[in-house]
């Protein structure tokens, strides 16, 4: 296929528009396969290869939204657009809630279908070179890592280059993992996302990773917390304010929006926007365009925003404390953050990062974590996430004396109070010592580690391993030189 064809299939059982549509799409340089109904759909995503699938909604037995979900499922790759007569905000938020590209309301004029395919196939070439891109970039940190490119935990030298995209978020837990897919499905849309999730997960983290996959990663990225300031003030954050325009205000003041032009606002705390600012704010969404405070007329503004609460939503919308249609606005494509207690296995990937983090600030070197304070570490619920976890690590490594091992005693109480004590658990948790270590010696002791662990269970060391099956099997064939068996189970 090359770049300015896409293999489509049409589904309507309305003959004369799809005969309509396979003439458009025809002419404009594509390969267009026909179904007639739902049924016939699902029949040809078995055997037909596809790049866009284009599907009326309403269709008798198999309607559009079970297109969808097959689409999902036999061809991954392939992005759907939904067409109805019938088109309204409900049925848009809940297609694109289900994976849909996007939303076409009939009549379709051939201007708009061409377009919509267009950024549909635009979006998939940004995912396609977004992947590539990664996968370089991991060959090179492995190149990087063979050649014994790696330092002491916790001495003060500055990284290579900043953490950025889906590496800022730490951890290998299959919640975390199942965020991290879905954020680089949506990051190349020009979607609303709102991230939802207690104090403390990482929502900004997780904005910040969406817009540095996005085309938009170029451009700033701004971030306002709305519950921090007052109304009069955050109205001049947003939209900026006029010479004059209240006391105070001595010169132009740029807001928020302007600020973040081309690039991705992030506001956080979202529920906690006064009513009669979120009727300015829905404006700009809908517009593209804000104006300031004193201002005489509208300002253009190319802004894609990602918003952050900790509230419900709906529940506010019932009580009449947020506005309907600016939460549909918002809630295009909704992210749960997981709790850290929802995170099975990353507090010791996490608790390593801030270690490190904590260590080069403060300018120490901290040799890793005694076998019990990582026991505590992980027995802790924490309560207050990722958040608590930082704050704790932060905390021992100020006390932990220069040179050594992060302590139990460096923990804060309630850390040390929940610890299940010694039990004799030593020999379960591995204490690296970085700066005494080669890259695959360390992953030799953590695999050796894992598997002391979990009692020679392989399909359970792999998992927490974040390891195929088959990855596995074949680090231990290296280390022993005996060919395993890696049987049905493979899961690469």
């Amino acid at each position: 296929m090359n770049d300015t064809m896409a293999r489509l299939l049409v589904v309507d059982d309305e003959p004369a528009h799809r005969d309509s549509l396979r003439r458009i799409f025809e002419r404009a340089g594509h390969e267009v396969t026909l179904a007639r109904d739902g049924d016939e759909a699902l029949a040809l995503l078995q055997s037909v290869p596809v790049d866009v699938v284009l599907t009326d909604l309403v269709m008798p037995r198999t309607d559009g939204m079970a297109v969808l979900a097959a689409t999902k499922q036999l061809r991954p790759q392939a992005d759907v657009v939904l067409m109805t007569a019938y088109g309204n905000v409900e049925n848009a938020v809940l297609a694109m809630r289900k994976g849909a590209a996007d939303f076409l309301a009939k009549p379709t004029r051939r201007g708009e279908l061409l377009a919509c395919i267009d950024r549909v196939l635009e979006r998939q070439r940004l995912v396609s070179e977004n992947r590539a891109l990664r996968a370089e970039l991991a060959d090179l940190g492995a190149d990087l890592g063979a050649a014994g490119g790696t330092g002491a935990v916790g001495t003060a030298r500055a990284p290579a280059g900043e953490v950025r995209g889906l590496a800022r978020l730490a951890g290998t837990s299959t919640s975390l993992q199942a965020l991290k897919n879905t954020l680089a499905q949506v990051a190349s849309t020009t979607a609303t996302v709102l991230f939802s999730g207690e104090s403390g997960t990482g929502k900004e983290l997780c904005a910040r990773a969406l817009h540095e996959l996005s085309p938009r990663a170029a451009g700033p990225f701004v971030a306002v917390h709305c519950a921090a300031l007052p109304d009069t003030l955050l109205e001049a954050e947003l939209f900026g304010a006029e010479k004059g325009a209240f006391t105070g205000i001595d010169e132009r003041r740029i807001g928020r929006f302007e600020r973040a032009h081309g690039g991705t606002l992030f506001l956080d705390e979202v529920g906690d926007i006064p009513l009669p600012m979120q009727v300015k704010l829905l404006r700009a969404l809908q517009e593209g365009e804000i104006e300031r405070l004193g201002g005489q007329g509208p300002v253009k503004v190319d802004v894609r925003v990602v918003a952050a609460t900790h509230v419900d939503l709906r529940e506010r919308v019932k009580e009449g404390r947020f506005r309907e249609d600016l939460y549909y606005r918002l809630d295009v494509v909704s992210l749960r953050v997981p709790p850290l207690c929802e995170r099975e296995g990353d507090v010791a990937v996490l608790a390593s990062t801030f270690l490190t983090r904590h260590a080069a600030r403060h300018g120490r070197r901290i040799d890793g974590f005694e076998p019990r304070a990582l026991l505590a570490l992980s027995s802790w619920t924490w309560p207050g996430n990722v958040r608590e976890l930082s704050h704790a690590i932060e905390r021992a490594v100020v006390l932990c004396p220069d040179g050594a091992a992060l302590r139990f005693d460096d923990l804060p109480p309630a850390v040390r109070d929940a610890s299940p004590g010694d039990a004799v658990v030593a020999d379960r948790v591995l204490h690296f010592r970085v700066g005494q270590m080669t890259l695959p010696q360390m992953e030799r002791a953590a695999i050796d580690a894992t598997m002391a662990f979990v009692g020679g269970d392989k399909v359970q060391a792999a998992k927490l391993l974040g390891l195929s099956l088959r990855t596995l099997y074949r680090r231990l064939d290296e280390k022993t030189g005996v060919a395993t068996d890696a049987g049905a189970d493979d899961d690469a």
